[in-house]
């Protein structure tokens, strides 16, 4: 007769699949007992460290990727809004039940330092770019993501006139 897997096993399995960019269900997975053996806790955290640590690193990796990848205002506006839907993985696995407190309040700190370094980079970057860019980095700042639900995707682009009244002349 085979045992499930106890929290530890279940939370490294789960943790190595989330590090790679998977977002496995994680219902399953239950608080591990620091008093059951600290030595077996201390690796769980560095196991959860690690994940964290390589998933926010994709993040900011695909975020910059694909911000040099465009540039018109529509464009950016639309991969800031991506990028702050790809930041839902990491709020999950911070607001999930078993995480301990401690655990939780570091990662959100690490998790908020990176967001915050990222729009202030954005924010540099599009500090001598058109107005119209500027807004919209400012329009779609990253640390609101953090915070609020998701926003809605940002309106496609469009290749016709502004609407309005038409003018003839």
């Amino acid at each position: 007769m085979t045992h499930p897997p106890g929290p530890y096993a279940a939370w490294v399995s789960w943790l190595d699949a989330y590090s790679r960019g998977e977002d496995p269900p994680s219902a399953h997975l239950r608080p591990v007992d620091p008093r059951v053996s600290p030595q077996a806790f201390e690796r769980w955290a560095e196991h959860l460290n690690r994940a964290f640590t390589l998933r926010q690193r994709r993040w900011a990796d695909t975020l910059n990727r694909d911000v040099r990848a465009v540039s018109d205002v529509a464009s950016v506006a639309a991969v800031l809004h991506n990028a702050k839907a790809r930041l839902a993985p990491l709020r999950a696995l911070l607001a999930h039940p078993a995480l301990p407190e401690a655990a939780r309040e570091g990662l959100a700190q690490a998790l908020a330092d990176t967001v915050r370094s990222a729009q202030r980079t954005l924010e540099d970057s599009a500090r001598d770019a058109p107005f119209a860019l500027q807004a919209a980095v400012r329009e779609n700042s990253m640390p609101t993501a953090l915070t609020a639900p998701p926003a809605p995707p940002p309106p496609p682009a469009r290749s016709g006139p502004p609407p309005g009244r038409r003018v003839i002349l």
